[in-house]
This record gives C-alpha cells, sequence and structure tokens, in this order.
C-alpha cells in the first residue's frame, strides 16, 4: 500500500509539474484543471459493508481540460486496499479496488471567491477480493454523477469539497453485488 501511495503521489506531482511549466510558458492559457482530493466512501453494498466498514477512506487524482468556457472534459482514477473479516468463519478478508473514471463537467460562476461544478461520467470499477485461500477479480462499469463547491484561493490553487454517487454492479457466483456508492471529499487543484 505505501509502494502505491507514493508512486500516486509521484504521479501527481510530476502532473503539476508538467502542467506548472505548461502555464508559466503561456501554453494552456487556463484551460488545465488538475485536483488531489481524500475521498470518504460509504459502500452500497450491503455484505461489503459488514465485512469491511461502513466507510472507507481513499485518494482521488483528476485532470480535465475545457472543451469552451465552463464546459470541459475529465478523467480521473482513484483506489483503495481494505482489509475484513468475513461473517460466518471470521476469516481475514481484503479487497482491493480501482476507479477509472471519465466525463463531462460544467462550471457556474458564483462569485470571484466561488464557483459551482457538476460533473456527470462513467467509471469502471476493478476489484479483486481475497478470502479462505480464494481469489476473485473482475470490472463492471457504471454511471457516476459529482456536484462540488470551488473556493478560489486566487487565478491558480482552489479547494474543492464535493458530493458525489458511483453506481456500477456485477454478478459473482450468482450473487448480485454493488460497486461504488455515496462518496464526499476535499481537494486541492490546479487551473493553468
Amino acid at each position: 500500500m505505501a509502494i502505491k501511495m507514493r508512486r500516486l503521489l509521484l504521479m501527481a506531482f510530476l502532473m503539476a509539474l508538467l502542467l506548472f511549466s505548461f502555464y508559466i510558458n503561456g501554453f494552456a492559457g487556463e484551460r488545465f484543471i488538475f485536483s488531489v482530493s481524500g475521498n470518504y466512501l460509504l459502500p452500497s453494498d450491503k455484505t461489503f459493508k459488514d465485512i469491511y466498514g461502513k466507510g472507507l477512506f481513499y485518494p482521488e487524482l483528476k485532470a480535465g481540460f475545457k472543451v469552451f468556457k465552463r464546459l470541459y472534459l475529465w478523467v480521473g482514477y482513484g483506489f483503495f486496499s481494505v482489509n475484513g473479516t468475513t461473517l460466518v468463519l471470521g476469516r481475514e478478508a481484503k479487497s482491493d479496488q480501482k476507479f477509472l473514471s471519465g466525463g463531462a463537467g460544467y462550471i457556474l460562476h458564483i462569485t470571484k471567491k466561488f464557483d459551482y461544478k457538476i460533473e456527470l461520467g462513467l467509471f469502471q470499477a476493478s476489484y479483486k477480493e481475497e478470502s479462505m485461500g480464494e481469489e476473485l477479480s473482475d470490472s463492471a462499469i457504471g454511471l457516476r454523477i459529482d456536484g462540488g463547491v470551488i473556493f478560489n484561493l486566487g487565478r491558480i490553487f482552489y479547494v474543492e469539497i464535493s458530493l458525489g454517487y458511483l453506481e456500477a454492479s456485477d454478478t459473482i457466483k450468482n450473487f448480485k453485488v454493488k460497486l461504488g456508492g455515496f462518496r464526499t471529499g476535499i481537494g486541492l487543484g490546479l487551473k493553468f
């Protein structure tokens, strides 16, 4: 987990450095958006909550490109790894999930300091479950909707508070599982 987090932070730093160099050189013209956020997910699957807990933290990187003044396209990547205990036998269980998202967003200007945004897109949830010597892995595609308030800290930096819902489902050994759920997050972003 520590190695994954270091890679994620290194990737975030390199992307920020690249975007900052675009800004310094006048290339981007405030068309790029980049953010790093910490999110709290309330899983929608009851069995998952019983095994792993009612909520969990996960980081996410997002990058966007404005196609019009207020409309932008975005991509995002988030992940988590969590340990739990099976219900009947009390054995150790582990779940790894990765969310790859993409879609369109719209920014509504409220004041000089505040903006509001709404995003709609698709996400692919890749998951791996390990328990009692067995490993299951697969992926599913679902929908994602997010809304947030942006606090501008000047021309380049901003803080964002967001709410959203991710919904996908899959069938494992004749059991339907739900992936995603409600999430809330806070992040730091850059506009170039």
